[in-house]
């Protein structure tokens, strides 16, 4: 499968080509539109072929953009345990100049940690796994043979108190997928300890 990292300023965003289009992860913050529109042509990504968005939480530099996409004919695909956070998250990120709130109407909502249910909504063979530590509505995406898409989830040391032992339980959650990769959303992919 190709890997294309499409992000700009300081995220990650990547682009996973699947069966006739793409799977993007994470989009930048809220009135960056152009700067993706323009990071996709030099990269070779032609928006018309992203059928599938994931957001890995609901903090701006990750979802800022998302409505545009949807209005472009992008698929959003939000885990069930996100679903009831997107309220909250367009009260939070109506502060941002530029920013569209994410209707709730058209996504498509896929149970986490669930291969059946991923499987069915994007062909791919992988899983939408739910990942809390750096926030209560994230979500990792684990494409079988590619890796894991971690979003904002840092090591356990990283955190204090449940957030640490959050982050623990999602980390060990990953490596049971038998993902070998992990390609976070700011910073270098690194590999995954056994």
């Amino acid at each position: 499968m190709n890997l294309v990292n499409v992000g700009y300023k300081s995220v990650n965003c990547y682009a996973l080509e699947i069966g006739g289009g793409y799977l993007l992860i994470d989009v930048g913050m809220p009135g960056t539109h152009g700067e993706l529109i323009s990071v996709l042509k030099r990269k070779s990504v032609p928006l018309e072929r992203i059928r599938f968005l994931v957001v890995t939480h609901f903090h701006p530099d990750h979802c800022g953009i998302a409505q545009e996409l949807k209005n472009a004919g992008v698929a959003l695909l939000l885990g069930d345990v996100q679903e009831h956070h997107l309220a909250e998250a367009n009260r939070a990120l109506a502060k941002f100049p530029g920013y569209l709130p994410i209707s709730d109407i058209g996504n498509a909502v896929v149970a986490t940690d669930s291969r059946q249910a991923w499987k069915a909504a994007t062909g791919m063979d992988g899983v939408l796994l739910h990942t809390p530590g750096h926030s209560d509505d994230s979500v990792s995406v684990v494409i079988d043979g590619v890796g894991a898409f971690v979003g904002d989830l840092r090591p356990p040391e990283a955190y204090i108190g449940q957030a640490a032992a959050l982050a623990e339980e999602s980390w060990q959650k990953i490596k049971a997928t038998g993902a070998r990769k992990a390609f976070p959303a700011h910073g270098s992919a690194f590999y995954l300890d056994a």
